[in-house]
């Protein structure tokens, strides 16, 4: 799971893309998701950014977590929406797990019901959630915090002038320490089980022991993240951070033949989706219609 957040330092066509470009990438996917509501285009649309991993080649660390992360998506999903679908007949399920006449479970809950409806809408959800988690992935994966940070600062530059439009520096200071500090923070935790198992922690059991060891785990992780949040304050005073309004960048952000044909394959991509939306395929609750 530590790889998951971790720029892979590479030279691959994904990683030479301008950052504004793979984010303007990442919020089409997050539209498409949004606006296609069938399982069969939301494959589809998931299926589409797996040529953006080919090309970046990831490490089989990352791959696996990944795999994990959307293998646990979709049974959750799934799984819980199967159970708990509130648009569904509550007199025709499509079984019936445990009757209402069950002892007190059955009681309490009025009876625990599978839908299959429910069970497609959470498929629907899942696949939302994957395309977008792939393509943010990808793109930290491809794009190196400090190049974030410029992009985001220095999104769009008025024509004819020295001006630009994009985030104020203190949130794209955030975002881009946010996007390494997942997994530092990971990182932080397996050090510190390591540490509590030399230790004679006990990890394996039920679960009262996990809870009591979490319990063990917890604290060193916040006075650690706290202090390496600390430590990031400290450095950015020290670089003079917010000592005047425009800052200057070493490295300029200039478009080039590759990011044009990126932002032709969004529009062209974002353009499908609302066509395919408009003609009857986004609808969000099978079986209300679109």
């Amino acid at each position: 799971m530590r790889g998951l957040f971790r720029y892979e330092q590479k030279d691959t066509v994904m990683h030479r893309l301008d950052p504004r470009v793979k984010l303007i990438w990442v919020l089409g996917m997050s539209v498409i998701s949004m606006l296609l509501g069938t399982p069969l285009l939301l494959i589809i649309a998931f299926l589409s950014v797996l040529p953006f991993w080919m090309i970046i080649k990831p490490s089989a660390a990352k791959v696996r977590a990944i795999l994990f992360v959307f293998g646990t998506m979709v049974f959750g999903f799934m799984f819980t929406q199967s159970l708990f679908y509130y648009w569904g007949d509550p007199e025709s399920p499509t079984f019936t797990i445990i009757p209402a006449a069950f002892p007190v479970i059955g009681y309490l809950t009025g009876g625990v019901h599978f839908y299959a409806e429910g069970a497609v809408y959470g498929l629907i959800q899942s696949l939302r959630f994957m395309t977008t988690v792939s393509a943010a992935s990808a793109f930290v994966a491809s794009t190196h915090p400090s190049e974030l940070l410029v992009g985001l600062v220095r999104f769009v530059k008025i024509p004819r002038t020295d001006i630009w439009l994009g985030v104020p520096n203190e949130i794209a200071f955030m975002v881009s320490s946010a996007v390494g500090f997942a997994p530092s923070m990971i990182e932080e935790s397996m050090i510190i089980i390591s540490a509590m198992r030399a230790r004679g922690l006990e990890l394996k059991g039920g679960i009262r022991t996990k809870i009591r060891a979490l319990r063990y785990i917890f604290f060193p992780m916040v006075v650690g993240l706290l202090r390496k949040g600390r430590q990031i304050a400290i450095a950015a005073d020290a670089r003079a951070f917010r000592a005047t309004k425009n800052r200057t960048f070493v490295d300029e952000l200039r478009l080039c033949m590759s990011d044009y044909v990126m932002l032709i394959y969004v529009a062209v991509l974002v353009g499908s989706g609302i066509y395919m939306s408009s003609i009857g395929f986004g609808g969000t609750v099978p079986g209300l219609g679109t």
